[in-house]
């Protein structure tokens, strides 16, 4: 079954096999040591390994939600060996914040932001579900929606899951967001899969040449949004 098929009147409990809880083991492990590089920056993990519902190709996301000085994150990467990274700015419609996306590689990624994280956008992470590092190390799964429109509830055997399509309120309050903010991601995931994948407002990758802060700097000079956003950082 495709991860990201979305399910409609979906009720299921798994249990998590030895493996299951081995790879879990193993993709928290690695999650920590990307997180404690960046000691007193307070990072979090979003997504499956938040919740503990990892396979093998999982991602590992890393979020900061304050915006953050760019030249400490990407000294700490090169102290501790990464040296070709790639970089884009997003900024998916024009009235979402500005971030930077980092991929460490396939499976590894972080994600800054360039511009202050309204309401909405610090809500889009629960939606998923997030931890931090001494969450991490205690070994918390919190609950969170995948991309099947799926609310995923950790248990002591593994977890339950709720397609959260006409369970929405039950959803939200499970999740401690606004019920308005759970509506507009599983709307932007229903267009998904019925049109495909949508192209995003505004997306610069960052050659290596480039400092993020010149790139940025570039884009407001011909954009004025980009100017406003920034300003009103």
């Amino acid at each position: 079954m495709s991860k990201e098929k979305i399910l409609r009147e979906h009720f299921e409990s798994i249990i998590y096999t030895k493996s299951d809880w081995t790879l879990l083991k193993l993709k928290r492990e690695r999650a920590i040591n990307l997180i404690e590089m960046f000691e007193g920056l307070k990072p979090y993990i979003y997504g499956s390994v938040a919740r503990g519902n990892v396979h093998k190709n999982s991602d590992i996301d890393l979020v900061f939600i304050e915006p953050i000085q760019l030249f400490r994150i990407e000294f700490i990467l090169n102290k501790n060996g990464f040296k070709h990274y790639f970089r884009e700015i997003i900024m998916a419609t024009p009235k979402d914040s500005i971030k930077l996306y980092i991929y460490l590689n396939e499976l590894e990624s972080i994600t800054v932001p360039l511009t202050k994280l309204d309401k909405k956008s610090l809500e889009f992470y629960d939606f998923g579900g997030k931890i931090n590092l001494q969450e991490l190390k205690l070994g918390v799964r919190v609950p969170g929606i995948d991309k099947r429109l799926v609310l995923i509830k950790p248990n002591p055997m593994g977890h339950d899951e709720i397609s959260i399509i006409n369970n929405e309120a039950m959803a939200a309050k499970e999740l401690g967001i606004n019920i308005e903010t759970l509506k507009e991601r599983k709307k932007v995931l229903l267009k998904r899969e019925k049109h495909g994948r949508t192209g995003v407002f505004l997306k610069r990758e960052i050659e290596m040449n480039e400092t993020t802060e010149e790139v940025l700097k570039k884009l407001s000079n011909t954009k004025a949004i980009i100017r406003k956003k920034l300003y009103q950082r």
